[in-house]
């Protein structure tokens, strides 16, 4: 974090005014994993503490925080030591909070003038969830950060356009002196950020509007608005491939790596939200990665969504899932299935195996050593039965002569749409959705040798961000890419998830799958743009390579 401070001298207090809007500035500061949940409120030249005395002139700020699909809910702030402070609890504590502030009229040579402050921040350094608030009464000057490639965009929004001229300011770690510069036609400034930090950006629009405040006339309005930005670098980006597109947009489906062939089996082809049974996919799709030319339907199957299919020693195992019984202007029946069977690649043809226990869809399944493990999910029982959430983890010894299933130790969990991966010979069940309280972004590790749960760290980002995502260790490191298109990968310690990139297509409901060194991303779909057809490739053991080579 920035570190600049100075000291005012004991000016009278009109002097004082003038300084504070000459060199002061409004800042949001929130950190999602801090412990207190907080938001801070500054008034100074960047997201830090300075006079405190300064504090009581902006006492009056209006705090929000925005995003999801309600109203933005106010935030009531107070003098605090060094800022003005308030409280982030639950959902808000991964919200987009933002301020206005009407400083008042203030004299300037000759000409009087209305100051107005504004500011942002978001709580993750997450390229996805850089959003615009497009809230022209609570923050008209909007500076909203687009990552494209190696360098960030900064836009500036006047009531929602693009805004040319605005004078743009920039300053943070690896930057020696301010940058400084005006947007483009389309509202932009663009800048190379270098350096992991917190980065101090600003806009300036002044309007010619002449007015009175109360007493005071004032000859224009001075608006500056202010983001501060969690930045991490990219290290990891998808790679130019010639993989064709999916033939259909997929989601909830299996996928699978068999040496170079690539698998994908059922799946939904309709609508998000709207269940057929001729929406739902029975068809087993196949690629060949390294001569890709087309997709080739190779056989058909029960049509199934919300099932897992892992790959171990050249054999591809399809478990569970769930059928829509009706057809379409049908009353819904989803069913959940107690499929299990294993596919021979080089035939194309699936073999039934020793069923599931209980029917299981919207789980997920991975393999430590020899062992499958099938965690999460819930069992729909149609016919307006409802639901019930699974509190078991099954375990299949794939290598045993006799295939059987049986539990291990209750998991301190129920959860749907969860992923599953498995790292250091532990089992690791990230995010989904609670059977109480909504989306997550918890994890929980189990250990195989002891048969016991342990409390694992939780994902970067808003709860969504634990909703339907997908994980799986390559060559000894997990990574993991959610609906905001992160790419986070589980730190050696294994005691947090880093951001180290981002997905050119956001989407959840996905696979992403390992093949050789690199990493498959295939299907899935988001709120914003709908099915992802296109596949993209993730290298990220040649970006590593990279970077130690540069040191």
């Amino acid at each position: 974090m920035l570190r600049l401070r100075f000291v005012l001298p004991a000016l009278a207090t009109a002097l004082m005014w003038s300084q504070s809007a000459s060199a002061h500035f409004l800042w949001l500061l929130t950190n999602a994993s801090s412990p207190e949940g907080k938001v801070q409120v500054f008034f100074s030249e960047g997201p830090e503490a300075d006079d405190p005395a300064l504090l009581e002139k902006v006492a009056k700020a209006e705090v929000w925080t925005v995003g999801g699909r309600g109203e933005p809910k106010s935030v009531p702030v107070k003098i605090g030591k060094d800022a003005l402070e308030g409280e982030l609890a639950g959902p808000a504590r991964s919200a987009t909070v933002i301020l206005r502030h009407n400083y008042g009229v203030l004299a300037k040579g000759s000409e009087p003038f209305m100051l107005k402050y504004y500011a942002k921040t978001y709580p993750f350094a997450l390229p996805g969830s850089w959003r615009a608030v497009k809230d022209s009464e609570r923050l008209p000057l909007e500076v909203v950060p687009v990552a494209d490639g190696s360098a960030t965009v900064l836009q500036v929004l006047w009531n929602g356009k693009p805004l040319a001229g605005s004078t743009v300011t920039v300053n943070g770690p690896g930057i020696e002196k301010k940058l400084e510069g005006a947007t483009d036609e389309g509202g932009n400034f663009r800048v190379n950020l270098t350096k992991a930090g917190v980065f101090s950006i600003r806009a300036k629009h002044t309007e010619e509007t002449a007015g009175k405040l109360e007493d005071k006339e004032y000859k224009s309005i001075r608006h500056y608005s202010t983001l501060t930005l969690h930045y991490e670098p990219s290290t990891v980006t998808p790679i130019t491939h010639n993989l064709p597109a999916l033939p259909k947009g997929t989601t909830s489906f299996g996928g699978a790596i068999v040496g170079d062939n690539l698998f994908v089996y059922g799946g939904n082809y309709g609508s998000a939200h709207e269940y057929r049974n001729e929406d739902q996919s029975g068809d087993l799709w196949k690629l060949d990665l390294k001569n890709p030319v087309k997709w080739e339907q190779v056989s058909g199957g029960a049509r199934l969504q919300g099932l897992a299919m892992v790959e171990h020693k050249g054999t591809v195992y399809r478990i569970g899932g769930f059928t829509a019984t009706n057809k379409d202007n049908e009353k819904e029946d989803l069913r959940s299935q107690t499929e299990f069977a294993k596919l021979d690649p080089k035939t194309s043809k699936w073999e039934a195996l020793p069923a599931l226990p209980e029917p299981r869809s919207s789980h997920d399944a991975a393999v430590v050593g020899d062992t499958l493990y099938v965690a999460g999910g819930w069992n729909m029982q149609g016919g307006g039965q409802g639901a019930k959430w699974h509190d078991t983890v099954l375990a299949l010894n794939l290598a045993a002569d006799k295939l059987e299933w049986k539990t291990v130790a209750t998991p301190p969990f129920k959860r749907r749409a969860l992923a599953l991966a498995a790292v250091n010979n532990k089992l690791i069940c990230i995010g989904g959705m609670n059977e109480k309280g909504g989306q997550t972004t918890a994890s929980a590790i189990y250990d195989p040798a002891k048969n016991e749960w342990s409390e694992g760290p939780a994902l970067q980002g808003s709860p969504m961000d634990g909703f339907g995502t997908s994980a799986f260790a390559s060559q000894g490191d997990l990574y993991v890419t959610t609906m905001s298109g992160s790419i986070q990968r589980l730190s050696k310690d294994g005691k947090k998830f880093d951001f180290v990139g981002q997905l050119a297509h956001p989407r959840f409901f996905h696979r992403v799958l390992p093949w050789g060194s690199k990493l498959v991303v295939v299907g899935g779909a988001s709120m914003e743009s709908g099915k992802a057809q296109a596949l993209e490739v993730l290298a990220p053991h040649a970006a590593q390579s990279q970077q130690t080579a540069a040191k």
